[in-house]
């Protein structure tokens, strides 16, 4: 036999990759499974243009790389991402290009590399609460802490909910319900996304990545590709979704902001719409209070642009304390067995 004319082309390996990706993800891979751990730093995940980007970067790369054969996305320490760059949105500002990137392409990509780059099986493991639930939701498992409160927030800062979590509500949790809980903001629970259809399993706190693991190194006795066929038919119903209903609700969330945008009224808490930096300033407030889990009125909504606030001076004055405080945080690391 002769010898091809051209070899393989010559891929990124981990060792390479987890490098790249080192100021958003924790990247450790033990017998084929691949565990992602969401961070910025060497804290929990501060959302940000950056760190949405990454996102949806670092999935690409991951489908490029075979020797991931199961992949467990996780967010560190013992809850969701509850935390914003205060600086990190100033990009989305910029108009035309930059905005128009971030939000056409990064919203949509971030969504759907999830479940037409990854041919193999994906486990979402949620160890507490927190927003920016796509990664999780999008695994073919997801596994959650009983105290995990989750939400779609988007309409109390006035935006349209169109990044794919209003999409994916309406999915999960049927039609009726996902407009309302998306259109109110309102949160629900673990045992409500249990019963609902949204998570897999509900596990004690603490407990969630032990799971995980046992849950992957189980699928791991399965053939190569008996599993990755297995997880094609799993990924199918959202495929589907998504070719018809994606792009429509990113865009209609990028042509409502940009509406805003040229009225003069994106900005502060005072705004018809607030933009993203003063939005994020709510985010510990929401998981430490359960003003959210409540039926919504108007004046319920009108207190989210006021008790956020209150609320972390007094945190700053010592009066209140925030668990959420970010700290330095070591990523889980699997019992060997």
């Amino acid at each position: 036999m002769g010898t091809p004319l051209a070899d393989y082309v010559k891929l990124p390996q981990l060792e390479e990759y987890k490098e790249w990706f080192k100021d958003f993800a924790d990247l450790y891979r033990e017998d084929g499974i691949l565990q992602v751990t969401w961070k910025t730093n060497d804290g929990p995940m501060c959302h940000s243009g950056m760190s949405h980007r990454a996102c949806s970067q670092l999935t690409r790369v991951l489908s490029l790389d075979w020797k991931n054969e199961i992949i467990i996305f996780t967010h560190i320490g013992d809850s969701w991402m509850t935390e914003s760059d205060p600086n990190g949105w100033d990009t989305y500002a910029e108009l035309p290009i930059q905005r128009f990137q971030h939000q056409y392409f990064d919203d949509t990509n971030l969504i759907k590399n999830m479940v037409f780059d990854l041919d193999v099986p994906t486990i979402g493991a949620i160890p507490g609460p927190g927003f920016h639930w796509d990664s999780a939701m999008l695994c073919d498992i997801t596994i959650a802490s009983d105290d995990t409160w989750m939400e779609v927030p988007h309409a109390h800062g006035g935006l349209v909910p169109g990044d794919g979590m209003g999409l994916m509500a309406q999915h999960f949790f049927g039609t009726k319900r996902g407009n309302y809980y998306a259109m109110t903001a309102r949160q629900w629970t673990a045992q409500q996304m249990l019963d609902w259809g949204m998570v897999s399993e509900v596990v004690e706190k603490g407990t969630v990545m032990d799971r995980a693991w046992e849950i992957a190194r189980m699928l791991k006795t399965m053939p190569y590709e008996n599993r990755t066929i297995m997880s094609n038919l799993a990924k199918r119903p959202l495929k589907k979704l998504f070719v018809e209903d994606l792009k429509l609700h990113t865009v209609s969330e990028q042509y409502a902001s940009l509406l805003r945008i040229a009225a003069g009224d994106l900005g502060d808490t005072n705004a018809g719409q607030q933009d993203e930096k003063y939005i994020s300033q709510t985010n510990d407030w929401r998981y430490c209070h359960d003003w959210m889990q409540q039926p919504p009125t108007r004046e319920s909504w009108e207190g989210f642009r006021t008790k956020p606030f209150e609320w972390a001076k007094e945190v700053e004055e010592g009066k209140a304390t925030n668990p959420f405080t970010p700290k330095p945080t070591e990523p889980y690391r699997p019992k060997k067995v």
